[in-house]
């Protein structure tokens, strides 16, 4: 589970056999779970919820996407030097 930043307290993290799936990340204030939000990082670097499972409430969720969107390019780095590559979300 490569941990990327913590935002508003939560940890953002993405867990290791997600290789398959558009690049995303989850986020959660403890350990790190099947039932965390999840959050699809498009390629114009904006974010849309996938589910909030988790249920952070939406101050948080608005902090964890200025931070998120503020380090757009190194997560875009970052998961592609854990998988190889990146495929983005399509609406």
């Amino acid at each position: 589970m490569p941990q990327f930043i913590r935002a508003a307290g939560y940890k953002i993290y993405f867990w290791s056999n997600e290789s398959g799936e558009p690049i995303h990340f989850h986020a959660t204030k403890g350990n790190p779970d099947k039932n965390d939000t999840k959050i699809w990082v498009l390629q114009n670097g904006s974010l849309k919820i996938a589910h909030n499972k988790g249920r952070i409430p939406e101050k948080d969720l608005s902090r964890i996407f200025s931070a998120m969107q503020f380090y757009h390019l190194e997560f875009v780095d970052f998961w592609k030097s854990y998988f190889g590559e990146v495929q983005f979300y399509k609406d």
